[in-house]
């Protein structure tokens, strides 16, 4: 037999949690109370077989079930749950917030997305994804040039019901007014554009620390994560790499690395590392005909490509600290970024045990 400890978080006044499972001394039918209780925190210590994978549940007071799927250790292993059983899912607010910026001169608007545990766990504090196009982020609220959104909502709800990501607060920043500017680190001699910087100053002076103030967040740097695709993404490898005191980690997805003659590409290239590095996930769709001449088919894959390369040796190293990605036949739409977006969601977040 190997000892198998569950601990297990929650607030004692929502109620009374027992423990069933598919192996004695658990059962199905009956709840099993915590060895120990501290707080919040109730341990759990169970003589399994050796090799067995325990499967398990936490009840509250007899009758609810905690959401998702069972949990499950292996035979001596520990694993800590925080279990939810008010909403089963993470919800985007209805409500458009809105803030000024000074370094905008004007109002940014704003969505929030609250984890289904966030009400239930008043302890609990949680990282923080600052996400571009808010406009197109959320299922109800599709782009209105394409009709699809990135469904950044459903895709956490779905890993939450599996267990496999840790739970985020999501905030859609909207950037469909003026956005070239709003999104581009510098000037492009046919777009113009080059006023990201003040937009990455309105995300880390204004709008992080009102974030930080009203909710509850880890506002430390590895949990401070950008997102963003096309010229979002472009901002937020950007804003990664010349802020990596605030951000410690950066989605980007189809991103204009083309901007300005590959400017980034060539800075990365030539200039030195930011520290500590930011952990970075970089994709793009590509063509499935390597002559195909539509841009929106190609999705910047060589230039994406050639951002990686500058990337490995320099700071760098695929698997640790880089994740690249390409996906052959998908494009450069909203529809193409929500059928990718839970793998960046998940290495970037992935579940605490």
């Amino acid at each position: 037999m190997a000892q198998t400890t569950l601990e297990v978080h929650y607030p004692p006044e929502r109620g009374t949690l027992g423990v069933r499972g598919n192996l004695l001394p658990l059962s199905w039918t009956y709840s099993l109370p915590p060895a120990e209780r501290d707080g919040d925190k109730m341990m759990f210590r169970l003589d399994v077989p050796a090799g067995e994978i325990l499967e398990f549940k936490l009840v509250r007071n007899d009758k609810d079930w905690s959401f998702g799927r069972n949990f499950s250790v292996q035979a001596g292993g520990t694993v800590s749950i925080h279990p939810y059983f008010d909403r089963s899912y993470g919800a985007s607010e209805a409500e458009v917030r809105q803030i000024h910026s000074p370094q905008l001169g004007r109002d940014v608007r704003y969505r929030l997305f609250l984890p289904p545990s966030y009400f239930e766990h008043p302890e609990n504090h949680y990282p923080v994804l600052y996400a571009q196009d808010g406009q197109a982020l959320f299922a109800d609220s599709p782009d209105p040039i394409d009709g699809h959104s990135w469904r950044v909502d459903d895709a956490l709800n779905e890993l939450y019901e599996l267990g496999a990501a840790e739970e985020i607060l999501v905030v859609g920043v909207y950037t469909d007014y003026e956005r070239i500017d709003m999104l581009s680190p510098m000037p492009d001699p046919h777009y113009k554009g080059g006023g990201g910087g003040r937009y990455r100053d309105f995300i880390t002076d204004t709008l992080k620390p009102f974030i930080d103030a009203n909710f509850r967040t880890r506002p430390g740097r590895a949990d401070t994560a950008l997102m963003g695709a096309s010229m979002g993404g472009l901002f937020s490898f950007w804003s990664a790499w010349t802020r990596p005191d605030v951000f410690g980690k950066a989605a980007c997805l189809s991103s204009s690395f083309w901007w300005n003659g590959r400017a980034l590409v060539r800075e990365v290239q030539h200039g030195g590392c930011p520290f500590p590095p930011p952990l970075l996930y970089i994709d793009s769709g590509a063509a499935k005909n390597a002559f195909e001449e539509d841009s929106n088919l190609r999705d910047g894959y060589h230039h994406t490509a050639a951002l990686r390369s500058a990337l490995i040796g320099h700071c760098y190293e695929p698997g640790k600290n880089l994740h690249t990605l390409a996906f052959a036949g998908m494009s450069h739409n909203n529809a193409s970024w929500a059928a990718r977006v839970a793998i960046p969601l998940q290495l970037l977040f992935p579940p605490r045990r």
